[in-house]
């Protein structure tokens, strides 16, 4: 049987127990926009972010035990930063992610996600919502949009701190790094000395992390084959930069594409190439084997190590 794919959530419904107040809150406050009322006024449909974006309903529903239910809906994010204050302006208790009367968003590290909670008339729990466009930091946990910013500009302002360049000196020297990137001594082995590699150091000179571009002459581009940063110096911007580095030479030297290939299995390495626009090109089937060098059933998080995907980049030359 073949699955059929999801595209998104289109309507989300919810009983309530005065129509007109209901409808009333939902196009005042919430800013939906009504589409349709049942004759015997039972229900009441609106539109979430236009005419056939998505919808939610509204059913009336007299019963002495009533759920309290949660629906979130997605914001710019300047809108979601000034929802305490518009909220508050209507008489609605802004909240935080504990459901604490707040005045600023709470953050959601692991998405990275912004967003304030209210409750409707009825009790249930809604939610304006927008994803950030940043890193996922599911070590900082939920925590207030000013501790996220605050946190975000240390961050930003320590990347000052490290330097590009490329590396001039032995592999050997640096193989602790391509061994962070790549669990198979045999695999290393056989394109450690190939390409060029660029690193980054810190205000020390200690070289912190690595890129190694590999020209790939079959598609008329290169390759990202080794990517690594010392765990110390995680999350703050380095890889990116040596990404982007790695990205510009390409387009001083007319590179048409850049590829890198990472396992499937590495949901971290999946967000982190797709947020700097890789798309996927391609899978390689039982690239993690024994026979390759990665030893008996590895996992990366409990997911089972076989499968490779192929990334692509095409670079445009201004």
């Amino acid at each position: 049987m073949t699955r059929s794919s999801s595209s998104g959530l289109f309507e989300a419904h919810l009983t309530v127990e005065d129509l007109d107040r209901s409808v009333a809150f939902y196009r005042d406050v919430v800013g939906l926009e009504p589409a349709f009322e049942l004759p015997d006024r039972t229900a009441a449909f609106l539109w979430a972010g236009g005419h056939g974006s998505s919808m939610l309903g509204l059913w009336v529903e007299h019963a002495p035990l009533t759920l309290s239910l949660h629906v979130a809906f997605r914001a710019p994010v300047a809108d979601v930063l000034d929802a305490c204050e518009r909220l508050g302006s209507a008489g609605v208790t802004p909240l935080s992610f504990f459901a604490t009367e707040t005045d600023e968003p709470s953050v959601i590290g692991w998405m990275p996600a912004v967003a304030v909670y209210f409750r409707d008339p009825d009790g249930h729990l809604l939610e304006f919502l927008a994803m950030l466009d940043s890193e996922p930091r599911p070590d900082l946990g939920i925590l207030p949009w000013s501790e996220w910013t605050e946190i975000a500009r240390r961050e930003n302002a320590d990347i000052g701190r490290y330097t590009i360049g490329w590396h001039h000196g032995p592999r050997s020297e640096i193989r602790d790094l391509f061994e962070l990137a790549d669990d198979s001594a045999e695999q290393i082995g056989g394109y450690i000395d190939l390409g060029r590699v660029l690193v980054a150091r810190d205000v020390r000179g200690e070289i912190v992390g690595h890129l190694q571009l590999v020209p790939d002459r079959e598609n008329g581009g290169a390759e990202i084959t080794s990517l690594a940063v010392r765990e110390a110096f995680r999350r703050r911007g380095i890889g990116r930069r040596l990404v982007e580095h790695a990205l510009a030479v390409g387009r001083a030297e007319e590179v048409r594409i850049v590829s890198v290939t990472t396992a499937v299995a590495d949901i971290d390495n999946l967000r982190f190439y797709q947020r700097l626009r890789f798309r996927a090109a391609s899978i390689v089937r039982d690239a993690f084997t024994p026979e390759a060098g990665y030893g008996t059933a590895p996992a990366v998080d409990g997911i089972p190590l076989r499968d490779a995907i192929r990334f692509e980049l095409t670079l445009d030359q201004t």
